[in-house]
Parts: structure tokens; sequence; C-alpha cells
């Protein structure tokens, strides 16, 4: 029963290397808007952004990449959308749709004119764009942080098929959300303690940025190549 024994060292370990890093909250997010803006336009959508209840955020513990807002997103969409915004007289409907390291939020922005979404979208050059005949702006940010939701229910551990992955809660067959890299059992098992190995089938629960890194560079050296045998997770 060395395995129990190799996990408990790894979380201490890791535990030493932990940093807080703050993800950015809706009053940061509120203060850049107003800042950034420059004008009436941008202002009252970030009032009302900020006004706005909890129900109108949308949390998805989700590892997609991009949305699929069709062909030409990215740069050339966003272009478009602001030259279309720019000659448009009609209002639209703002959504503003965040991909973080680990999670997925969406957040409903209300109704504006199509003068204060193109200010908004010039303000935010970081923000991608899509328009719909219908009028609906879709924008969306990449956060180099983990989502709200995902700091509260994160777990990396080792799925069925014995690759590290990333789980909504501790790991269990259906709860994984991402997965990175197969792991060498032989390699682990001749390298880690019992202790580090147990932690490594409950979970390792990470809660910001810095841990979440600092897991799978740690276990990274322990990848799967061409090497035979998986480990598999505790029942």
């Amino acid at each position: 029963m060395l395995l129990f024994r190799v996990l408990k060292e790894i979380k201490k370990k890791l535990k030493r290397k932990r940093r807080h890093v703050w993800s950015l909250g809706i009053g940061a997010a509120v203060f850049a808007l107003a800042t950034l803006a420059g004008s009436m336009g941008a202002y009252a959508i970030v009032k009302s952004w900020s006004n706005a209840v909890q129900g109108d955020a949308i949390a998805v513990f989700s590892a997609s990449d991009k949305l699929g807002f069709g062909p030409g997103y990215g740069d050339a969409n966003r272009d478009k959308t602001i030259a279309v915004l720019r000659e448009r007289k009609e209002d639209v409907e703002l959504v503003l749709h965040r991909t973080y390291l680990c999670g997925e939020e969406t957040r409903k922005l209300g109704t504006h004119s199509a003068e204060e979404a193109y200010n908004l979208l010039l303000a935010h050059r970081e923000w991608d764009a899509s328009l719909t005949v219908g009028g609906k702006v879709t924008l969306t940010e990449d956060v180099d942080d983990l989502s709200p939701q995902c700091r509260k229910t994160a777990y990396i551990g080792v799925d069925q098929e014995g690759n590290l992955s990333l789980f909504n809660g501790p790991p269990q067959k259906d709860k994984v959300v991402r997965t990175f890299f197969q792991l060498d059992v032989k390699t682990l098992q001749t390298s880690l303690t019992q202790e580090k190995l147990e932690e490594l089938m409950r979970g390792i629960r990470v809660s910001d940025k810095d841990e979440y890194n600092s897991v799978i560079s740690t276990f990274s050296d322990y990848a799967r190549m061409k090497s035979q045998g998986v480990l598999s997770p505790a029942e």
C-alpha cells in the first residue's frame, strides 16, 4: 500500500508553491470598461452591467477553446462587426462570453444602441465579436486564469484510461472536463512515493492558475510516450 503515501508528499510540495492569483472580477471589469470606453454610450453599458443581477451570468464548466460562431471568426469578424455597427440604426443585444484556462462564463449585457455597442467594442481591442442577422452581438474574451466556478470545484487526477485529467469535483468517470496526457505507470511507480500516488488517485485540488499550472508541470515528466502500462484511478 506504498501507493497511498506517495501522493500526500506531492500535495505538500504543491502547497508550498501556491500563490494566490485573483481572477478578474466584475468590479474590475466595470472599472476598466468605464475608464476605457470614453463615451456616454460605453458608460451606459458598463453601468447596466454593474447593476445586473447574478442570475444574468451563466457559468459553464467546459474545456472548449472557442465557440463556433461560424466562418471568419476572429479579427476579420470583429472588423466586420464594427463596420456594421457603425452604420446600424437598430438596437442590438449584447452578450459577453469569457473562455478561461478552465471553464467558461456567459453574461448578458442587455439591449443597447448600435452606437453604444460600437464604442464599447472599440474600447476593448482584446475582444472578438460576431453579429447575427437578428441583432445579437456576442463579445468573446480569452482570460488567462481559472473561471470563478472552476476555482470552487476543480481537481486534477487520473481518469479511467490513465490520463491526467481535469475534473469538476473529485475524480469520477462522468466528471472529466479536460484530458491533458496519458501517464506512464512504470515511471510513476518507480519515481514517486506511495503518498504522492495516493494523492493523485484521489485528485489534487486546484483553486487558482498557479496551482493548475504547477500540477500539470509536475506530472508532465511522467507523460506516457512509448512505454507500456496505464495508471488506473482508485475506486
